[in-house]
């Protein structure tokens, strides 16, 4: 039985509550303030009608795109101020961590999201950390560690990613750093980051990579 007493297998029609897709975007590419994705348009071959469907609203918040949503919710416009304190922050600050830090800090003085980033703060710095500008986060990397005589950037820059969050998060041993730098394989590296950030705890984030310390 379904929670509105009828049949799952009943021949009778079951009505449903028509879904609606809607992604937020605040990407550094060039978007459109609201257009809609189908996911036809991805088809190699399309012959008429598509026998299947996905319609997609996206509406970009930007700062400075869809001005009549940002002055209707008060949550999205302040999301999109804080994404832009972190991007100006970033050209500002050698250092990602301090940049993302200090557009926090900025953030919570001036009213922006403030209760969410006091009770919030370390995840959303990790989050952040791991989320902003992905290609360009792992570019500073790479020159970093060209510039010290190491040469796989790649693993690397996702390596100092990876510790920066779990050091956000709880008390990191001698061990585990030397572990993960040792790891040159990029794909684990980023599902170890993905595993961070689920984890409840350090322990829980060991058992679930299979991380030890022998």
């Amino acid at each position: 039985m379904n929670e509105r007493g009828k049949s799952l297998y009943s021949s009778a029609l079951v009505r449903l509550p028509e879904p609606r897709f809607v992604v937020f975007y605040n990407g550094l590419r060039k978007a459109e303030d609201d257009m809609t994705l189908k996911l036809s348009d991805s088809f190699e071959r399309k012959e008429g009608e598509p026998a299947l469907e996905l319609k997609v609203r996206l509406l970009n918040i930007n700062q400075g795109s869809n001005p009549e949503l940002m002055k209707r919710c008060r949550t999205l416009r302040e999301y999109s101020e804080f994404v832009a304190r972190v991007r100006k922050c970033v050209k500002e600050e050698a250092s990602l961590v301090d940049a993302v830090e200090r557009a926090v800090t900025e953030c919570i003085r001036e009213g922006i999201l403030e209760e969410f980033l006091r009770s919030q703060r370390s995840e959303v710095v990790a989050m952040s950390i791991l989320e902003y500008d992905r290609e360009e986060e792992l570019k500073k990397l790479r020159d970093a560690e060209y510039e010290n005589g190491k040469t796989d950037g790649r693993a690397e820059g996702k390596a100092e990613a990876l510790l920066l969050i779990l050091e956000f998060r709880w008390k990191v041993l001698g061990w585990l750093k030397a572990r993960i730098f040792q790891e040159t394989d990029a794909p684990c590296l980023e599902s170890w980051m993905k595993e961070a950030m689920r984890a409840g705890t350090l322990e829980d984030f060991l058992e679930k990579t299979g991380l030890s310390e022998n």
